[in-house]
């Protein structure tokens, strides 16, 4: 998989508008790729692809699709079918979470997570699977989480969200190289973008972000490379290896450690 091949071709991009979606758009479109971009604010997608025309000369397409409903796949299937388009990379960048306790979010907002950060993520995988598979060498991108090395107390639903993203990436990374089609599972630490925001964080042990910049950096030369894993996390040996070496009883009570909202917090 080299990126000067992608010149001229597509990728599709979801959570397109901000944080790690928005830079992959901009590297990409730097090389020439034409995007589609998919998220739900049309206006903030709109001027970003105006951007990327005038800046790169690039072509763009843009779908606004809330990717927390079921259907969200095939609308954005159809959109793409519409538009006479077959695409040669795919990046499931879009999700959310949820810091705090867990009764503290409600279950409809539990069940577009999960359609968003699992559900959708599988199914335009699969539907887009024919396209990858005509115009191989070709690749995805799944974007996990540092979180998916263990279970985090106050943000279960994510973190668990982002082991089955890590989990489903690495096996179909195995399914699908001997067909050319490279999956690659991204893994970042804690970045700058609207996540915290929208996820409600709060002041915890993790004290620095990284930039969009890098972590996208880092995939796109994994990607050349080969790897099934893109790691920009730091330490992430550690983590494992503490999460292998000590009982589950400890490992969880130190990360709710970590995590647990501040007194009065609800």
């Amino acid at each position: 998989m080299k990126l000067d091949d992608l010149r001229g071709q597509w990728a599709l991009v979801t959570g397109a508008s901000s944080g790690i979606g928005h830079e992959y758009c901009v590297q990409l479109a730097s090389r020439g790729v034409n995007l589609i971009l998919v998220a739900r604010r049309k206006t903030r997608l709109d001027d970003i692809a105006r951007e990327l025309e005038r800046d790169s000369g690039i072509r763009t397409v843009v779908i606004v699709q809330d990717l927390g409903t079921p259907e969200a796949p095939d609308l954005i299937r159809a959109r793409v079918n519409d538009a006479g388009i077959g695409i040669r990379l795919l990046v499931n960048n879009a999700a959310f979470g949820h810091w705090g306790r867990f009764e503290d979010s409600s279950s409809a907002n539990y069940q577009a997570m999960l359609h968003a950060n699992v559900c959708s993520l599988v199914g335009l995988t699969r539907v887009f699977l024919p396209d990858l598979e005509r115009a191989a060498p070709s690749a995805v991108v799944n974007v996990a989480s540092a979180a998916a090395y263990q279970p985090v107390p106050y943000m279960a639903v994510y973190a668990a969200s982002k082991a089955f993203v890590m989990n489903f990436s690495l096996a179909l990374f195995g399914e699908l190289s001997s067909r050319g089609i490279l999956v690659q599972t991204l893994v970042p630490g804690a970045t700058e973008s609207e996540f915290d925001q929208v996820a409600g964080a709060y002041p915890s042990a993790i004290t620095s972000r990284g930039i969009p910049a890098e972590v996208v950096r880092d995939s796109l030369l994994a990607l050349e490379r080969e790897t099934p894993v893109a790691l920009n996390a730091r330490g992430t040996f550690k983590q494992r290896l503490f999460a292998g070496l000590f009982s589950p009883r400890f490992v969880i009570g130190e990360v709710e450690k970590m995590f647990r909202p501040p007194a009065g917090r609800s």
